[in-house]
């Protein structure tokens, strides 16, 4: 079975992560939870950095956290009052099988992740069960970080998933973590479900296509200062007064492995507002936009990583990782 982690940032270690886990474990049995999680602590700069290529960017010095290593995963960023965490859940209800579902790295500062992360693979593309609508707080993260089940109220957002609903449909459990409070983020209503909610049918619909192995995803919204629309005040889960910042764009990054081993990678920039047809009517949930208007939103990975500061699929070897970021074709994908 594989063990799920979450990891933080302090000041204590300054070991390789390798040597830093494998210590750990027989040494301080207190850093576990009675989940199995284990808690590691690093500091680092905190600011964000400009993107760079993948090789020496890659999450190598992670590779005691075997999630840290998947070509979805984009370079972490190191600082205080961030946290890594990779859920494992089952792959169906049948089996005790797990595999991890999907990864974030959380953001105390803004109360939001910087991004979420997952594959779409033969373990969890099917869709056996329906939407458990099971929303939960993130039991990963500390009490004082933990944004509870309530704490979009009033807020006029409404709780929008980063990894959606209908991405993880393999299997209960699975499903069921992606309503954690961590997989969310502040949307217009009918931005999420008349808008956003067609490109992510779009993605879906490429991560089960036979034409691919795998598809890797990599989605949030933004929440540097100067790219929010604001923040609201709530509580976390443990009572504490906080900010949580309410992103000015949502952003996607994919890549797509064929089944004949090629690549191909596209990125997704789309403003946080309301859209409308012709006839001035937003779209919504009841009437959602075309798919054709989603290709409109798409550009490279470069152009996406320079408008994020995020440097996307840094575990890829260097000879794909260029060419595959530095330009995309709207007529390889089905839209």
């Amino acid at each position: 079975m594989n063990k799920q982690f979450t990891l933080t940032m302090l000041g204590i270690c300054t070991l390789s992560m390798v040597t830093l886990l494998t210590s750990c474990k027989d040494d301080n049995e207190d850093l576990y939870d009675q989940t199995g999680i284990i808690v590691v602590d690093y500091n680092g700069p905190n600011a964000y950095e400009e993107p760079t290529e993948g090789g020496e960017s890659a999450n190598n010095t992670w590779t005691g956290n075997p999630a840290a290593l998947g070509y979805e995963v984009p370079a972490l960023r190191q600082g205080d009052g961030i946290y890594f965490v990779s859920h494992d859940a089952r792959i169906s209800d049948e089996t005790s099988t797990t595999a991890q579902n999907y990864c974030l790295e959380w953001d105390a500062s803004a109360m939001h992740s910087r991004w979420v992360a997952f594959v779409f693979d033969n373990d969890n593309k099917a869709r056996r069960v329906s939407r458990t609508n099971a929303w939960s707080e993130d039991p990963s993260l500390p009490l004082e970080v933990r944004l509870s089940t309530s704490s979009y109220s009033g807020s006029g957002y409404t709780r929008g998933h980063i990894c959606a609903s209908a991405d993880r449909l393999n299997s209960t459990q699975a499903n069921q973590q992606t309503f954690y409070m961590s997989n969310m983020t502040p949307q217009l209503y009918d931005y999420n479900g008349g808008y956003w909610a067609v490109l992510e049918a779009i993605v879906q619909s490429w991560g089960r296509s036979t034409r691919y192995s795998k598809v890797y995803v990599c989605k949030g919204g933004t929440i540097r200062d100067d790219q929010r629309l604001g923040t609201f005040n709530t509580t976390s889960a443990n009572g504490r007064s906080v900010r949580v910042a309410v992103p000015k764009y949502n952003f996607m990054a994919v890549l797509a492995q064929t089944t004949a081993g090629s690549y191909q990678a596209v990125g997704f920039w789309m403003e946080h507002k309301d859209y409308v047809d012709a006839k001035g009517e937003n779209y919504s949930s009841d009437h959602r936009a075309p798919n054709y208007l989603m290709k409109s939103h798409a550009m490279s990975i470069k152009q996406l990583e320079s408008l994020t500061g995020i440097n996307f699929f840094c575990n890829l070897d260097d000879a794909v990782e260029r060419p595959v970021e530095s330009s995309y074709s709207e007529n390889a994908w089905n839209w």
